[in-house]
């Protein structure tokens, strides 16, 4: 054996398919995995929304990738444990070389509404001329669009007039939302995040997607008391019910307010933290997942 040759770099790859998705994201998460996707366990993962109709997966296939090393019968034992022992679990190990293609492979272009397009730069999209297509690369830590919170938040983007606003996300992650506004028209993109890396990976795709001049991504505190025509936050439900003063705050008379990253059963509290300052609509679900949708209340 020629020892100078080095070793290809391996990645564990496990997927299951299941009803229950967000219970199998929380397994993988549990054991640390880099990168958790959802997709529809369908040939068909085109996600096209109607007015008040979001349907979602009868069936998900959720993968999960762990670093060189990681033992997958943990992993595979706590599936089943969780989901029952007759979902179909698949593992394989995938080197770091084919890791990008596989990707792609996995991620074809996804549609939300009539005419917003989320893609891969590499993967081919066959779309009519007013289209607007938003390109991100694949990545470990890569915001897609198959999760049920971004899918939502995408799907009333898509239906949103946001030419020409001004528009504030907060924990803007991968910038996914910053840029699909922006590629929609709007004058300009606050986005905001406690994590540097997400707030780099932003600027990234703001620039790789031709607008740059239009995102900006000032610190937290560096907001100050704007005011903003569309306020969205796709987060969890404990930072969304902490940050309801300051997303109120941030909200112009009659701004719509986008709330996403609850489980169905914390859309109570969640509300409640915004009622006084925000009418809300019916909640758009996901699976266990929700999209509060809401307008800033004028003066009296």
């Amino acid at each position: 054996m020629d020892d100078d040759v080095a070793t290809p770099v391996a990645w564990l790859q496990i997927t299951v398919e299941t009803d229950r998705a967000s219970l199998a994201e929380a397994v993988f998460e549990s054991f640390d995995a880099e990168a958790v996707t959802v997709l529809d366990a369908g040939d068909d993962i085109t996600v096209e929304n109607t007015p008040h109709e979001h349907p979602g997966f009868d069936a998900s296939r959720v993968t999960g990738l762990f670093t060189q090393g990681t033992g997958a019968a943990p992993i595979e034992q706590a599936l089943r444990e969780t989901l029952g022992n007759d979902v179909t679990i698949r593992i394989s190990s995938l080197a770091d070389e084919h890791w990008a293609s596989a990707w792609l492979a996995q991620h074809p272009p996804l549609r939300f509404g009539r005419r917003l397009w989320i893609a891969p730069h590499e993967a081919p999209v066959d779309v009519d001329d007013d289209a607007v297509v938003v390109r991100l690369d694949p990545g470990l830590a890569f915001g897609t669009g198959t999760h049920p919170t971004t899918a939502l938040c995408l799907e009333w983007l898509a239906q949103a007039d946001v030419a020409g606003r001004h528009v504030l996300d907060y924990g803007c992650g991968s910038g996914i939302l910053a840029v699909a506004a922006a590629r929609l028209g709007a004058a300009s993109v606050t986005a905001v995040d406690i994590d540097d890396q997400a707030v780099r990976a932003t600027r990234e795709n703001a620039q790789r997607n031709g607008v740059g001049e239009r995102i900006e991504t000032p610190p937290l505190d560096g907001i100050g008391a704007r005011r903003f025509d569309i306020v969205l936050a796709n987060i969890l439900a404990k930072p969304l019910i902490a940050l309801a003063p300051t997303l109120a705050g941030h909200a112009a008379a009659d701004a719509p307010l986008v709330l996403s990253g609850l489980l169905t059963r914390q859309i109570g509290e969640v509300r409640q933290a915004y009622e006084s300052a925000f009418r809300f609509s019916e909640p758009a679900t996901r699976e266990d997942w929700v999209r509060l949708d809401a307008r800033r209340r004028g003066p009296d």
